[in-house]
């Protein structure tokens, strides 16, 4: 097999090839073995591995196959019965404001498709999770957005056994000042709702630095469209309403163990007659 690199679809032989990745970086070690960098093409997880337990992919047969998965999980909960989308045909109002912040511009993407379907406007910023902490105020400032989301990749790094210091995630410290950045501009829950973090990520953390939601309560991997579906529901919620983590829970494909939260106001006001 030729060496692999960069941009390269694969997945890992000893997780039985259960998720596709993206080699994001290669380097070489003193041994003289190459090590990858990883970033999932459908979930938010960020992995290593040595190059023995790596099987390239056919790209096209990858794209497939997420095309596949993404027709599933894409579609809009108003049409699954999860919002009473038919109340909203009736009235006027204005929905809540997003603003998207992703390292990933095509996970970027996929979710801007998702909040399109709902019509709801969405700000989305490409940003790498060390670089967001530093412009989460300004943006803010700038989009006047009253949901943001702050996502990427993350995961637990190898060989690690406590997961109460943040030490033990690959972005989650990033993910935490992000959080408490954004808390610092907005001091209301109420004002400002808040989801913060990835596959695997340091829920605790993320949660005690000011987010109304966050990934991962129970450290799995979370999908690509689970923050966008977050930043939906409260975006589409009547503002006299609070949606628990529970009913948000519903609507994502990683559950209650994926993500959690406090309950949270919506963000849809009513035009007044």
């Amino acid at each position: 097999m030729e060496a692999l690199r960069i941009g390269d679809v694969v997945t890992r032989k000893s997780y039985g090839g259960d998720v596709h990745f993206k080699i994001a970086e290669v380097s070489s070690r003193s041994s003289g073995k190459r090590s990858y960098v990883l970033k999932g093409m459908l979930y938010r997880i960020m992995a290593d591995a040595e190059e023995e337990d790596l099987e390239w992919k056919s790209p096209d047969q990858a794209k497939r196959e997420l095309q596949d998965s993404l027709a599933v999980a894409g579609i809009h909960h108003m049409s699954r019965g999860m919002l009473p989308f038919s109340f909203l045909q009736r009235v006027r109002g204005k929905s809540g404001t997003v603003l998207h912040i992703d390292s990933s511009s095509d996970f970027l993407e996929m979710c801007k498709k998702y909040y399109a379907d709902a019509k709801i406007k969405v700000y989305g910023r490409v940003v790498a999770e060390s670089d967001q902490p530093g412009q989460i105020r300004s943006l803010l400032a700038s989009t006047k957005a009253d949901v943001i989301i702050i996502t990427g990749h993350d995961g637990l790094k190898k060989n690690v056994t406590k997961y109460n210091t943040v030490d033990s995630y690959r972005n989650s410290r990033y993910y935490i000042a992000s959080t408490r950045e954004a808390r610092k501009y907005e001091p209301s829950f109420d004002k400002l709702c808040i989801f913060s973090g990835a596959c695997q990520s340091y829920f605790e953390g993320i949660m005690e630095a000011g987010a109304n939601f966050a990934s991962s309560p129970g450290r799995i991997l979370i999908h690509a469209l689970d923050p966008a579906k977050v930043g939906d529901r409260i975006a589409l919620t009547d503002s006299r309403v609070y949606v628990s983590p529970e009913q948000v829970a519903k609507l994502t494909q990683s559950g209650s163990k994926g993500i959690g939260g406090i309950k949270s106001k919506g963000h849809y006001v009513l035009e007044s007659n």
